[in-house]
């Protein structure tokens, strides 16, 4: 089992994560800017994903860093590359960061309108997305990003379908704890190295 730091762990994604985590056997750190906001029995820290220097002293120790980051809003506002950047300085091993299926914005087997609104209104948040992507694939991180479909609240199945760096034809959701017990899994799985793992039911 690993020791890890999740980053955005007070996120809905973020949040599920740390429950996988600790249900699969591992030794989570919750990295969050507030650590009395996030409940016990988790070790949290304070970290801000803009602070180069808090983030270093939150990863030390660890296998391997989480990223479950995200705005709170559609626009990013740098917040995905400066993360990148932060990471890359930070001197971890391994990412495993979440992304989004809509980070490519000529996929083909998105369905036309999708496409449509990842170049109007979420261009800038997708374009924030790609450039964590490229500034990660240009270090020397052990890196993963999972892409995900929609993310929906819904109960897991574990029938959901992977594909590297395209998305599953026709699939257009993927229930959040189907999602974390992918991130999860991806964590000490050699085969996502260096991969876009994009999931989708």
């Amino acid at each position: 089992m690993s020791n890890l730091v999740v980053f955005g762990a007070n996120g809905a994604t973020g949040h599920v994560i740390v429950e996988e985590a600790l249900r699969a056997g591992h030794t989570v750190t919750a990295a969050v800017r507030d650590p009395n906001t996030f409940p016990a029995p988790v070790k949290a820290v304070q970290a801000d994903i803009r602070d180069h220097e808090s983030v270093r002293t939150a990863v030390t120790g660890h296998d391997a860093v989480i990223s479950a980051i995200g705005p709170s809003g559609r626009k990013a506002e740098g917040l995905y590359s400066a993360a990148a950047r932060t990471f890359v300085d930070a001197g971890i091993n391994r990412l495993v960061a979440l992304s989004s299926s809509g980070a490519r914005s000529d996929d083909p087997n998105h369905p036309l309108w999708y496409r449509v609104v990842a170049r109007t209104l979420m261009s800038e948040l997708y374009g924030d997305m790609r450039l964590m992507e490229d500034i990660v694939r240009d270090s020397a991180l052990d890196w993963t990003f999972v892409r995900p479909a929609r993310i929906v609240d819904e109960p897991p199945t574990g029938d959901y379908r992977v594909l590297d760096g395209v998305n599953p034809k026709g699939g257009t959701k993927i229930p959040r704890v189907d999602l974390a017990r992918f991130v999860v899994a991806a964590v000490s799985d050699k085969r996502w190295s260096y991969t876009c793992p994009t999931i989708a039911q």
